[in-house]
């Protein structure tokens, strides 16, 4: 079931950034009509009516240039619409918004949205696409980036519906070489250019954190978690870690 609704998400994405690329004019405003103070009009209109209207609050800017051709448009509540050919309009807003300013708007390593906001299919939170990656919000986590091979490695796994849940910090860099982390409330995965990404959770996580994590005589994972010989086991550049339950 994980698995096929991470494909139909992937098709999903694909299909929204394909039916996005419109021509550069719609992000103009000859179409557009005064709300408050400023005009929206072109794609940011039709976003602002789909995203809603009202609860993104009036504008508070005109529309203005924003990186590599594209457009944007700031709201009254904490909100935004970022236009550009390659993935229409899409609107970015709250702790999500506050997340992609830290990380420098479209200008930064996630790129533009290629979607608005969404409710996560659980319910229990709110995510929006980028080009480059993705943030994801909860009430037990706030807002995180997350983005590259750690994506793909929580993708993989289920998402928030993993046994990892929604991430607990933004992808950073680890401790040790060219290596990335990022945090989960139940585990971490951890990525280096030599090891690829992998999940550690539970008690093999609690020994190779005794041992020094990834800057300990283990060094990175280079396996997920597997069965093994009535219990769990996980390889690491400098060896195995076993686990067997009590009795």
């Amino acid at each position: 079931m994980l698995v096929h609704r991470r494909n139909l998400r992937s098709r999903g994405i694909a299909a929204l950034v394909a039916a996005a690329v419109l021509p550069a004019a719609l992000a103009g405003t000859a179409q557009a009509r005064m709300i408050g103070e400023f005009e929206v009009g072109g794609a940011i209109e039709t976003e602002y009516d789909q995203a809603g209207g009202a609860a993104l609050g009036d504008p508070t800017s005109p529309e203005s240039d924003a990186a590599a051709g594209g457009k944007y448009q700031t709201f009254a509540n904490n909100a935004a619409i970022y236009w550009h050919p390659d993935t229409n309009a899409n609107t970015v807003a709250g702790q999500i918004r506050d997340k992609f300013a830290e990380h420098g708007n479209e200008s930064g390593k996630l790129g533009y949205p290629v979607t608005r906001e969404q409710s996560t299919p659980n319910g229990a939170g709110r995510f929006n696409h980028f080009q480059k990656g993705s943030i994801y919000w909860s009430v037990g986590t706030g807002a995180h980036q997350i983005s590259g091979p750690i994506r793909d490695r929580w993708a993989a796994l289920g998402w928030e519906s993993s046994p990892l849940g929604f991430p607990l910090s933004d992808v950073s860099k680890a401790g040790k070489g060219d290596g990335q982390f990022s945090m989960f409330p139940t585990g971490a995965i951890y990525w280096s250019s030599s090891t690829g990404a992998h999940a550690v959770w539970g008690n093999i996580q609690a020994d190779w954190i005794r041992a020094g994590a990834e800057g300990g005589r283990y060094g990175y994972p280079t396996s997920d978690e597997y069965d093994y010989q009535g219990g769990k086991a996980q390889d690491f550049q400098g060896g195995k870690i076993t686990w067997k339950p009590a009795g």
